[in-house]
């Protein structure tokens, strides 16, 4: 299974980016994933042989982890000014 970060959301589609290279971009229509999903979420998902969604779990300690260092990251930003 592979981690993606939600990156936001377009219609029914979810655009999630992988997390070991952002650059690679995958959208999951949202039914396929569980419901209650926000963008920054990650995401552990493993893909059927037709890009169809086996399974999909929130990694919640991951995302929590993320979302505190973007945010000492941004005051960073902020006090530098």
């Amino acid at each position: 299974m592979k981690k993606y970060t939600v990156d936001r959301f377009e219609g029914e589609l979810a655009v999630l980016l992988l997390s070991d290279d952002e650059t690679i971009q995958k959208d999951v229509p949202r039914d396929q994933l569980p419901g209650g999903l926000k963008e920054g979420d990650v995401l552990e998902i493993q893909f059927k042989e037709d890009n169809k969604v086996e399974k999909a779990v929130v990694k919640e300690i991951e995302t929590e982890s993320k979302k505190e260092i973007a945010k000492l990251l941004l005051e960073k930003l902020k006090n530098k000014k």
